[in-house]
């Protein structure tokens, strides 16, 4: 039980740096709260780790974990963006 709540603590902070830093990087800083930096970010990581491991990316150690979560919240806060136009 203790491994699986340092887990779910990580992947949410995981997810709340890499959805910052995706709509920093995208100029969507200000549309977003922590919440939903975290949301962006968690479903980025999902996103980023199946398209990682897709293309045999590895994405054992926290560095490249946040990597693919980075890249997947791009490509989401890009879509989100797509879509509001």
């Amino acid at each position: 039980m203790h491994e699986t709540l340092i887990d779910a603590v990580l992947l949410l902070l995981i997810g709340l740096v890499a959805g910052f830093v995706a709509a920093t990087l995208l100029g969507e800083r200000r549309r977003y709260g922590i919440l939903g930096y975290i949301v962006v970010g968690v479903i980025g990581a999902l996103g980023g780790s199946y398209g990682f491991k897709s293309l045999n990316i590895p994405t054992a150690s926290t560095l490249l974990t946040l990597i693919a979560a980075v890249v997947g919240a791009i490509v989401l806060v890009f879509f989100l963006r797509i879509l509001r136009r």
